[in-house]
């Protein structure tokens, strides 16, 4: 089977770059070797470029008719339950059409670009296909993948690997992925769970500081994820446990409410870089080249912008463009990954965790006078909406 281009990985990287490429004529193929598009609890939040593009390629009403809009953001202290910061979004309106965060999960996110994929002549996703290895030639890239009928084998220009942090396209390649693991790892929990009462003047994303177990409160139309910080002596399967859970809710709030858990998972948290995202006609994107600490939402954010950038670049070479577009796009996304969304993921995270008395005092009064100063939260917004260079 011939087509213009291959991606490995129906995921909201791949899936976006497919849709921004059928969009204008560019056949693409998707292969995924799950049997659906995952299902997973992971990341949920959009931010303001993210929703940029997604009006760009003509998704923008289906996007936000199935998530929440949230107009700001809030930071507590958990021992005393004091408010630290509040900044409202609505400081950025003349910076981005689309001046909030949004909070939608990317398996909601990835289905709605299916359906518009799957209305487009060139665009579509083999699922039960997982890419195994690529062979190039003075053509191209031969591309297989095992399927439940054995091998399959494509033809195609380009060979985008957006099949995530194991990716098989970069291991083909013999790229490493240098980097850290972060010690403590995540309890994720979605509930119907209503803070309302406990914390009357919470907003719909708040970090709750504390240097044993820090708290993230996020909002979704059908669910509330909570997100604590797991000790390093924890056992997982043990925290996960439903009353165990229960137990750690109850400590958090220091009262009893009811509501129903809908999910318990744990996760490990990375910084990882490959050395390079490009090697001919071999590309890499997405958590398959970089991943990042999730706080502050800068997980998905970060790879989607790849496929942002990658689409623009593959546009202009099939219209005529030289390649060295690619080179271009390999070189700015590496030095974005690792200059501004690392170094802001790992700033976002010390902040939460962070044990010494007189830096905690600093950190809650640099962000107390931020949010009062509109200057100030104006340039603090755009930095945690990754509109940094819009300041």
């Amino acid at each position: 089977m011939k087509t213009d281009i291959i991606i490995a990985g129906a995921g909201p990287v791949g899936m976006s770059l497919a849709l921004a490429l059928a969009r204008v004529g560019i056949s693409v193929i998707v292969l995924e070797k799950l049997g659906e598009l995952s299902r997973e609890a992971r990341a949920s939040t959009i931010h303001p470029p993210t929703l940029e593009f997604f009006d760009e390629i003509g998704i923008i009403e289906d996007i936000l008719a199935n998530g929440l809009r949230i107009e700001r953001l809030q930071f507590w202290e958990r021992a005393t339950r004091e408010m630290v910061a509040d900044f409202p979004y609505d400081l950025i309106a003349n910076d981005t059409k689309y001046p909030f965060r949004f909070q939608c999960p990317q398996s909601t996110v990835t289905r709605i670009i299916l359906k518009h994929l799957e209305a487009t002549s060139c665009g579509k996703v083999l699922f039960n296909h997982e890419f195994s290895r690529f062979a190039t030639n003075k053509n191209g890239v031969e591309v297989f993948a095992e399927t439940p009928n054995g091998e399959a084998k494509f033809e195609c220009k380009y060979l985008i690997g957006c099949d995530g942090a194991n990716s098989k396209v970069r291991e083909n390649l013999g790229l490493g992925f240098d980097g850290k693991t972060y010690e403590d790892r995540f309890l994720l929990v979605s509930s119907d769970i209503d803070l309302s009462e406990i914390f009357p003047n919470m907003g719909t994303v708040t970090y709750i500081f504390d240097p044993e177990e820090w708290v993230i409160i996020m909002t979704l139309p059908d669910t509330v994820r909570l997100v604590f910080r797991l000790k390093p002596h924890e056992d997982s399967d043990e925290a996960k446990q439903i009353e165990n859970v229960q137990k750690r809710i109850s400590k958090f709030l220091e009262s009893n409410l009811n509501y129903e858990i809908k999910a318990v998972s744990t996760y490990h948290v990375h910084q990882r870089v490959t050395e390079k995202f490009r090697a001919g006609n071999i590309i890499l994107a997405g958590d398959a080249a970089h991943i990042n600490n999730p706080t502050g939402g800068m997980g998905m954010n970060s790879g989607i912008p790849d496929a942002r950038d990658l689409a623009k670049g593959l546009i202009a070479i099939f219209n005529g463009a030289e390649e060295n577009l690619l080179d271009e796009y390999a070189e700015n996304r590496k030095e974005t990954a690792v200059k501004m969304v690392q170094a802001m993921t790992d700033s976002n995270y010390k902040n939460l965790a962070e044990s010494d008395v007189a830096m905690r005092e600093k950190r809650n009064r640099d962000l107390h006078e931020a949010a009062n100063n509109k200057l100030k939260a104006r340039e603090y917004l755009l930095k945690t909406a990754m509109l940094a260079d819009r300041i």
